[in-house]
């Protein structure tokens, strides 16, 4: 338990945002000293149960070594909406231990982007249900990582070249 809650504190020091449900990245030179390749302006909104949270400096965890962060375009987050509910209905058909068991619009989404050391661009999508719980407050600026939670707790790659997904992490029950 003791390294969990260090795990999470690790993740969660290392995420920042603007705190609403719109991204801005309005400052190409910090960017480009961050190693992001999308110097644009970047500035939509999201569905109310969606955000994008930028990459941390320490997340070879999800994207692997020599990652570059990059903000996801609205196009991007329409493609990985599409392979997420591909994700969805192919794991939760002819399972007897139902894998998923809501529907796509339950889930609350974190989008985190990364172009990978080959040059291909990948989202970590973090997905879980709301509820009132303290951990769960900042959902729109902190990477959320719990112990636990079943099917409420979900994450998954998508490369956007391939719209494949993979490293699919479906909680555990206690």
């Amino acid at each position: 338990m003791h390294n969990i809650f260090l795990i999470s504190l690790f993740l969660f020091s290392f995420v920042c945002s603007t705190g609403d449900n719109k991204t801005v990245v309005s400052d190409p030179k910090k960017d480009n000293k961050s190693g992001n390749t999308d110097n644009r302006q970047t500035n939509f909104d999201l569905k109310p149960n969606q955000t994008i949270i930028p990459a941390g400096e320490k997340m070879e965890w999800a994207f692997g070594r020599n990652y570059k962060k990059y903000t996801p375009t609205p196009d991007d987050i329409q493609t990985a909406e599409e392979v997420l509910k591909a994700c969805i209905t192919k794991e939760s058909s002819g399972t007897a231990n139902p894998f998923f068991g809501r529907k796509y619009e339950d889930y609350t989404m974190q989008f985190v982007g990364g172009e990978l050391e080959g040059g291909d661009k990948v989202i970590w999508v973090n997905c879980f249900c709301m509820a009132e719980s303290v951990i769960l407050k900042k959902w729109k600026t902190d990477i959320i990582m719990v112990a636990d939670g079943g099917n409420c707790f979900f994450n998954v790659k998508i490369n956007l070249k391939n719209k494949e997904y993979y490293g699919l992490m479906v909680n555990g029950m206690a």
